[in-house]
């Protein structure tokens, strides 16, 4: 039993899953056609914020592009790029000077790390983000094969049903760059998005013989390495191999997602995941809730640390529409612990006034972030907003003020301004 263990973290398990993976996407991308094909741009988001800290003024954005390649109903090829900057004056700025060698042997001053460590925060650049191609009816059957390279499918984030059942989209607002412009931790490019996504290299495999009614999606995959503390020199990265099973459901007024996944590392530790996500709608009043445990070591005992749970009551009528959204963080998300996740929580009431789907709609939000392990940790913010729908593009502005720095007034308010596809 040990030898066997032995050899399967010696390489036969990393080898087995690349060489399906490998051999998936050599026959798609073999099968994929020349002939002419439709290019669309299924999604766009474009989002600045503006601040003062520290008596300057300061501004991050943030950009995702998606363009997609698509054959009909054969086949399908998505290319998506993004581009995130926590500072974008000094991004460019810092594209003005370069850098000096230095002797070898010499010793880096803390003062010139940190230089430089603040540079590489404040990259910008596009970068890759997605890569992937889908052939359906395969061998004329009811199934659909991807082979995907990079920020895979989101999970239990309700996005999926408007591609794959045609329905108008209900995930939640309360995530992303208007909500987080900080990010995870305070990277601007972690940012929550649904319980749990794959993220790597690998396959899927979609069965649509009832595609009007429930679709099951196979995946394996390894994920993105990533590194788990600071890069120093011979750090070593964590590596896992997953597979997950989702299931998405759509009748009449219920939509509801579910999904179970586990993943492996080279050492055999095993962690699993699973939530759900489901979204009532009718005469006015929806409900939208995901739950579930981003990661459970077997080994540890399962607790709300790693619990993703969020719900969100709507009222909606012709011209106004009330949203309360509650959220619980995780500590762990796709496989990255975030201590400083741990125990917080945020409130939000949304109020809006106009008709979101024909044009102009406009609003008051109140939200509160807090620590349910530090009672000193809280912050209140009151956000007006206005958003109108033109071109296919959804324009937004929110101005959030947040009155627990009423001693230095500059500092307490906050610009946004984005624009997004609308459909």
């Amino acid at each position: 039993m040990n030898s066997m263990r032995e050899a399967l973290k010696s390489g036969i398990l990393p080898l087995f899953g690349n060489a399906i993976t490998l051999a998936a996407g050599l026959f798609i991308l073999s099968s994929l056609p020349a002939a002419a094909a439709e290019i669309t741009v299924p999604r766009l988001e474009m989002a600045s914020r503006g601040w003062v800290e520290e008596g300057e003024f300061a501004v991050a954005s943030r950009i995702s592009l998606d363009l997609a390649l698509t054959g009909g109903y054969k086949y399908s090829f998505l290319l998506g790029f993004s581009l995130e900057a926590a500072d974008i004056a000094r991004a460019f700025a810092y594209r003005n000077f370069n850098f000096n060698p230095i002797p070898s042997g010499s010793t880096v001053e803390a003062e010139d790390y940190n230089a430089l460590a603040e540079r590489q925060r404040n990259q910008a650049y596009i970068g890759f983000r997605v890569a992937k191609a889908t052939i359906n009816r395969l061998l004329n059957l009811p199934l659909s094969l991807s082979y995907f390279v990079g920020s895979g499918d989101d999970f239990c984030t309700g996005d999926d049903f408007s591609s794959l059942f045609g329905l108008y989209p209900f995930g939640t607002d309360y995530r992303g760059f208007f909500y987080y412009p900080e990010g995870i931790g305070g990277n601007i490019i972690r940012q929550y998005n649904g319980i749990h996504g794959a993220k790597g290299t690998g396959i899927s495999l979609s069965f649509t013989k009832w595609e009007r009614l429930i679709i099951p999606i196979f995946y394996i995959y390894q994920d993105f390495a990533f590194f788990p503390d600071f890069i120093s020199s011979g750090s070593s990265v964590n590596k896992f191999y997953s597979g997950d099973l989702r299931v998405l459901f759509h009748w009449n007024w219920l939509r509801f997602e579910t999904f179970g996944g586990i993943s492996l590392n080279p050492d055999m530790d095993l962690k699993f995941r699973g939530g759900l996500m489901f979204h009532l709608a009718g005469n006015g009043v929806e409900f939208f809730a995901q739950a579930g445990f981003t990661s459970w070591d077997l080994n540890e005992k399962l607790n709300v640390d790693n619990m993703f749970f969020l719900i969100e009551p709507r009222l909606r009528f012709k011209y106004f529409a009330v949203y309360v959204t509650f959220f619980y963080h995780p500590v762990e998300y796709l496989h990255i612990i975030e201590d400083s996740e741990r125990g917080k929580a945020d409130f939000n009431v949304k109020f809006m006034f106009g008709n979101a789907e024909s044009g102009f709609t406009a609003g008051l939000e109140a939200g509160a972030e807090l620590n349910t392990g530090d009672s000193d940790d809280f912050m209140f913010r009151v956000s007006p907003f206005g958003s109108f729908t033109s071109g296919g593009l959804l324009w937004e502005a929110k101005i959030r003020i947040m009155p627990q720095k009423l001693k230095n007034p500059k500092e307490m308010m906050e610009l946004f301004i984005g624009v997004r596809t609308a459909f």
